[in-house]
């Protein structure tokens, strides 16, 4: 911003709190009106704040809607020609300081520069820079298999890397243009012709803020001043000119937060379009498609390993920092991992699946639900429309065993977007994959079960919840699966006392009927035999999480022992008491036999 522009701004300021307070203090005498000038007075301030210390365009769009609600009010009071004049002229005087402080910049940072590798040779002119290859690209997704898809990205119109070396070639007389003539103040990112890394060119670390950043050119800055002034070598002045011109692109591009964005975005696509050639960053890339490549094929030590080189050579591409989080993670070395992840959001503030990751680690990997919370709410609010953040956070508060407030989230996002099939299908899954965590390992066996009625029931709802939310072959094979382990099957672990009850209650219901009573003797103990017979086979028949859980801990359940023993007593009793009667009527018969022949007379 140039100073003739600075100057404009704070008259505008200036000149907009004064008529602020004039119509603040004669309000009473304008009435509704004297209340619209005073907010328009407000916002006018405010707008020539925002340009004045923020270089904000939307200063500009706010001074030129209060400059023409001026207007109107004006020209509603009966000024025609003040209420013209003024608002017009405001806006115009406005435009034409910012565009001419932008064209000035423009101009400057025109100036050609050379344009070498990461390390600037200040010893000698000559800087080489090696033929370029074209960029490896792939594309991973926020899955759990983010590396191991299978499908990958071939690498097209490759160029020999010992052909680059051959073919390297002396440009200290080249000139390299960091134009902005199109990237001026209502520029953006994809206006800029980037064909240098100010990062790489400057050394600063793409972590610093925008403070740091100023702080340090300031310096080097203050350094190559010093240099300048020291020598009388043209080559050397030639050289800290252009140094010196580098440092101003730098506090031009990377010391304001909104020209930094711009620029990092313009960066980014310089490097997939092959504008900037850089041999030490291609070298970076070959670095990282070996550490994808040894991930792919599990290899996770090697893998580690040339992503962490790749990431201290400062590599400038946002998957090493995801590539190399998964790796710690597969190390059980979480807070490393998470440790790289906020360092790749610090300098990929927007990326997705850096936020992703970080929450799903937070979760699975420290299991800091707090923290695990705070980068789920970070993840929302980065982008509030995407279905990843608002499944993260159902999966988040399934980790932490709230269903319920899972459920309450899924049946709320569904409401507010009916037709968000990703959504729908990625919680569905989610749930299916939470209730895996209900299933009994049993290492003797190397197999897993239902065992108990809770985990049963915990797993069916999940399941039944899933398939509502998202019915595909998956879902519904999934809730077949554990519907299996609700159904009953017979237990014959009861079939001697079952037919011991069967036989002595037809035995003593026989009796009953024989002797002609049946509200007495036998026959109510055969009925209440057949009823205890009943009740057993009822019990035996058990669903399989109950087989499954006494084959574990080699117990039945209460109740189903309760009524086994009660089956198994009264059997025994029947057995008992039919052997008593038996033998009684032996002792009768005796007796009567002995009372015949007179034997006992």
């Amino acid at each position: 911003m140039t100073r003739g522009c600075k100057i404009w701004l704070w008259l505008v300021l200036i000149a907009s709190i004064i008529s602020t307070l004039i119509s603040f203090t004669t309000m009473s005498y304008y009435g509704g009106s004297g209340i619209i000038l005073v907010i328009i007075g407000i916002l006018q301030s405010i707008g020539a704040a925002m340009l004045l210390f923020k270089q904000q365009k939307e200063g500009f769009y706010l001074i030129c809607i209060t400059s023409v609600l001026d207007g109107i009010l004006t020209i509603s009071q009966g000024n025609t020609l003040l209420g013209l004049i003024a608002p017009i002229a405001r806006i115009f005087l406005t435009y034409y300081f910012i565009n001419k402080g932008d064209a000035e910049k423009s101009k400057d940072t025109d100036s050609n520069f050379t344009a070498s590798t990461s390390n600037i040779d200040y010893g000698t002119s000559d800087t080489t820079t090696a033929s370029s290859t074209d960029s490896f690209n792939s594309t991973f997704e926020a899955s759990n298999n983010y590396y191991g898809s299978g499908t990958t990205s071939t690498q097209n119109n490759t160029t020999n890397t010992n052909n680059a070396t051959s073919t390297q070639k002396n440009t200290a007389n080249k000139e390299e243009k960091f134009s902005t003539k199109q990237a001026q103040f209502f520029g953006a990112a994809k206006n800029m012709d980037v064909t240098v890394d100010l990062y790489k060119e400057l050394e600063i670390d793409r972590a610093w803020d925008e403070k740091s950043i100023r702080n340090y050119l300031k310096q080097l800055q203050k350094m190559w001043t010093q240099r300048q002034g020291a020598t009388n070598d043209k080559e050397q002045l030639l050289l800290i000119d252009k140094i010196l011109k580098t440092i101003e692109n730098g506090y031009r591009f990377l010391t304001k937060a909104i020209r930094r964005k711009q620029y990092d975005e313009a960066l980014e696509m310089a490097y997939k379009s092959g504008k900037i050639v850089d041999a030490a960053e291609e070298k970076l890339h070959t670095l990282l498609d070996q550490a994808k490549a040894y991930y792919r094929k599990g290899n996770i030590k090697l893998a580690t390993k040339f992503a962490e080189e790749a990431l201290e050579g400062k590599i400038n591409d946002v998957s090493v920092y995801d590539l190399l989080a998964r790796c710690y993670f597969e190390n059980n070395a979480y807070d490393k991992a998470l440790g790289v992840i906020d360092q790749g959001i610090s300098i990929f503030k927007t990326d997705i699946n850096l936020h992703w990751l970080g929450a799903r680690i937070a979760t699975n990997g420290t299991k800091n639900f707090e923290d695990a919370q705070q980068r789920v709410n970070a993840l929302i609010e980065l982008n509030p429309n995407n279905a990843i953040g608002h499944s993260e956070q159902v999966y988040l508060h399934l980790r932490k065993g709230d269903e319920q407030l899972a459920f309450q989230e899924i049946d709320s996002y569904i409401t507010a977007h009916p037709d968000d099939d990703n959504f729908k299908r990625g919680v569905a899954y989610d749930l299916d994959v939470y209730s895996n965590a209900c299933y009994y390992y049993d290492p003797a066996e190397n197999a897993s079960y239902i065992a108990d009625k809770e985990s049963y029931q915990k797993c069916l709802n999940l399941r039944t919840k899933a398939a509502e939310i998202y019915a595909d072959e998956h879902t519904q094979d999934q809730l077949e699966r554990i519907r299996y382990y609700g159904q009953k099957e017979w237990n014959d672990w009861n079939l001697p006392a079952i037919k011991s009850l069967a036989l002595y209650g037809t035995i003593f219901t026989a009796m009953g009927v024989i002797s002609g009573s049946t509200s007495g003797g036998f026959f109510p103990i055969g009925v209440a035999l057949y009823v205890i017979m009943g009740v057993l086979i009822y019990f035996s028949f058990r669903p399989y999480w109950q087989i499954n859980k006494t084959h574990v801990t080699g117990q039945m359940g209460t109740t189903e022992l309760i009524v086994n023993r009660i089956g198994d007593w009264s059997a025994r009793a029947a057995a008992f008491m039919f052997r008593w009667i038996i033998k009684l009527v032996y002792w009768f018969l005796r007796f009567c036999l002995g009372l015949a022949s007179g034997k006992w007379l």
